[in-house]
This record gives structure tokens, C-alpha cells and sequence, in this order.
């Protein structure tokens, strides 16, 4: 598989949000001057100004247009990034204090924080890990009810306020809760895993074909931006166009979000993930 090489004025990043390499992360501090803080669910707040499209050496590794990790790959076209201020680019962990701790209950994967406060998404890690009864669940499983879940295993729902604030913050390929069709750079095979480090926490780009690692799970048909690779022409993370089939004249990108430009550039507020502009906490 072509591995691509991005330049330093290229921004591409993978998947939202985190905090500053200074380590203002969770003081909740108001650098934008807006006087709205640093905003949060509960498991720590976000203190970064929104993203402004570029990448700078000075910002986090996941937007600084360098190769941290030294796997050939460079911030958003890195399968372990997971946003423009993620400060881990050799894991699926965002390096932010207090995100994604808990493994029982799931909110929103990509808004920096745990907690379902200000995004309203909420729900059981084994509606994710695909367990059809309480027996099938094993994490929580006395918290479980398979019928609560969203489709298609159960009849819940999602709220709207979950569908509209981190909807817009998944990238190609992911739903809002870090279930996301992941390919392997090198064999192009593609898996759908759990890619929260509290559900798998030993997942990394060397092992995503290892079950046991890299949990698989069943997306949200709701909430994000779930469908990649194949006829779709949308590239998943670890694609290049070289990996989808001949058919696609170009790549596409979901519903609602734009192409990046040809260096790479995203409008403000957006950021470049996998050659389409997604949306970035605020």
C-alpha cells in the first residue's frame, strides 16, 4: 500500500478532540477570550482555542505536520490519531487527562472528556461490543439491557442533542462512540473495532487484526459518519485512494462535510481527516 508523506503545511488528522501540547488541558481555562471556559462532560475539561484549519510544528501531535511516531504516516492519515488536538500519535488514547475513562458507560468518543453532560450521548459499552443478551455482555453486565440499546440490536435512541453535537465530530468511517472500520496500512484488510483504550486498551496500529486486542463492535447506525471504503469511495483510516476500488474516480465524503483542499487545508472550525473536512469541538 502507497504510504503517503505529508508536508509540513498539510493538515490531516483523524478523528477530535483534546488538549494543548503546553499541557492546558483540563484547567478549564478561557484562552479564545470568549469567556466560555474550557466546556466538558464531567470527566475533565477541554482548554483549547478551536482548531484553525492548519498545522503548526507547535501544536499536538496530531496537528504539528510531523511523523511522532516515526510509522510513516503523518497526523491525520495516522490510523491513531484522534483529532487535531490529540497529544498521542502512537496510540488510539487522545492523551488527554480524564478522556475516555470509563469502560461500562460510553458517551461521545471524540469530544475530549468523560461524560454524557454536555453532548447527551449515553449508552452501554455492550450495545457497542454486539451483545445480544446480558450473558453476551462482558463488561457491566448487571448495568445491561440489550433492549435499551440503539439499532440494531435494541429499540433505544439516541438523543437529537447526541446525533447534532458529536455527530459532526466523527470522522469517515467512525460512529460517535469510537466504534470505527479501521484498515490495516499494510494488508488493506479492514475490521470494526472498539478504539476506546478503556475497551481495548492494548490496541495499536500493529495489531487491529487481533480480536482480542482491538474488540470488535457493532456501529450506531445513527450517530457519525459509520460507512467507508469500497463502493462508498470514502477512505477509512489506513486507506490511501490507491486501496479503494477502480471504479471511484476520486474520493468522496459523507454526508454533510467537505473535501480538504489539495494541500490538505480545511475551512476554519474543521479539520482534514482521511481527505474530508470534519467538524471540531468548540
Amino acid at each position: 500500500m502507497k504510504r503517503l508523506i505529508l508536508t509540513c503545511l498539510v493538515t490531516l488528522a483523524f478523528v477530535a478532540c483534546g488538549g494543548k501540547k503546553d499541557g492546558g488541558t483540563t484547567d478549564g481555562g478561557d484562552p479564545t477570550g470568549d469567556g466560555n471556559g474550557g466546556g466538558g462532560d464531567g470527566g475533565g475539561t477541554v482548554d483549547a482555542p478551536p482548531f484553525g484549519g492548519n498545522c503548526d510544528p507547535s501544536f499536538p501531535e496530531c496537528s504539528d505536520c510531523a511523523d511522532n511516531d516515526g510509522d510513516g504516516d503523518i497526523d491525520g492519515f495516522d490510523v491513531e490519531c484522534t483529532g487535531p488536538f490529540d497529544d498521542n500519535e502512537s496510540s488510539f488514547a487522545t492523551g488527554i487527562p480524564g478522556d475516555n475513562m470509563d469502560a461500562v458507560n460510553q458517551d461521545c468518543f471524540f469530544d475530549g472528556n468523560s461524560g454524557a453532560g454536555n453532548d447527551g450521548c449515553n449508552i452501554h459499552v455492550c450495545c457497542l461490543l454486539g451483545a445480544q443478551t446480558v450473558a453476551d455482555c462482558p463488561v457491566g453486565a448487571n448495568q445491561y439491557d440489550p433492549n435499551a440499546c440503539p439499532p440494531p440490536i435494541g429499540t433505544g435512541t439516541l438523543s437529537q442533542q447526541c446525533i447534532d453535537t458529536c455527530g459532526k465530530l466523527a470522522p469517515p468511517g467512525c460512529d460517535c462512540f469510537g466504534c470505527c472500520t479501521i484498515c490495516d496500512p499494510q494488508t488493506n484488510m479492514c475490521f470494526d473495532i472498539d478504539i476506546n483504550p478503556a475497551v481495548s486498551p492494548t490496541c495499536d496500529a500493529s495489531n487491529i487484526s487481533d480480536p482480542n486486542a482491538c474488540k470488535r463492535c457493532v456501529k450506531s447506525t445513527t450517530c457519525g459518519n459509520g460507512e467507508c471504503g469500497g463502493s462508498t469511495c470514502i477512505l477509512c483510516p489506513g486507506q490511501d485512494p490507491n486501496d479503494l476500488p477502480p471504479e471511484c474516480s476520486g474520493t468522496m465524503c459523507p454526508t454533510g462535510t467537505v473535501t480538504c483542499g489539495t494541500d490538505g487545508a480545511c475551512p476554519d472550525q474543521t479539520y482534514c481527516s482521511n481527505g474530508c473536512c470534519i467538524g471540531v469541538l468548540q
